[in-house]
């Protein structure tokens, strides 16, 4: 079983080969903010492609956000926690399971205590790449709950 994760935490030894790619959720410990995403094992598309099946830099990868990525050389590495949240088999289970947490987590709508600052990096969840003139009301927000009562 492979061992080496890189600067990844996660809680179970897993064989990359094994599964397609993974979410995490990186930590900027200094400013309380975090960045939602998936990063891929290997590299996909056309089979045809010179990289198709060729294994990804996944064990280096800091995310995409330009501003996560400023934080980074302005804190220092040390001060970020990298840590996969799941493992999926399949590029429709990651993709699915990345704009998921994104939305549950309010990505686009939290902000710090200051009211300006996001609470997340996160730019777009989905190609959706504005924020929200109009947020969720709380009837909206409790509609999952009462929606999951029906059919549990």
């Amino acid at each position: 079983m492979s061992t080496d994760k890189g600067h990844w935490i996660h809680n179970k030894k897993f064989e990359p080969s094994d599964w397609f790619g993974f979410v995490y959720c990186i930590e900027n410990k200094e400013t309380n903010q975090y960045y939602i995403g998936k990063k891929q094992f290997w590299h996909g598309g056309r089979k045809k492609a010179k990289t198709y099946g060729k294994a990804m830099s996944w064990k280096t990868y800091m995310g995409s956000s330009k501003t996560l990525k400023k934080d980074i050389s302005k804190y220092g590495k040390s001060k970020f926690k990298f840590e996969m949240i799941d493992l999926y088999k399949t590029k429709g289970g990651l993709y699915y399971a990345e704009a998921y947490l994104q939305m549950v987590c309010g990505c686009m709508t939290e902000y710090l205590s200051d009211s300006i600052t996001p609470r997340f990096y996160n730019r777009q969840i989905a190609a959706i790449r504005f924020v929200p003139k109009e947020f969720p009301k709380q009837s909206t927000k409790r509609y999952p709950n009462k929606l999951k009562k029906r059919y549990l």
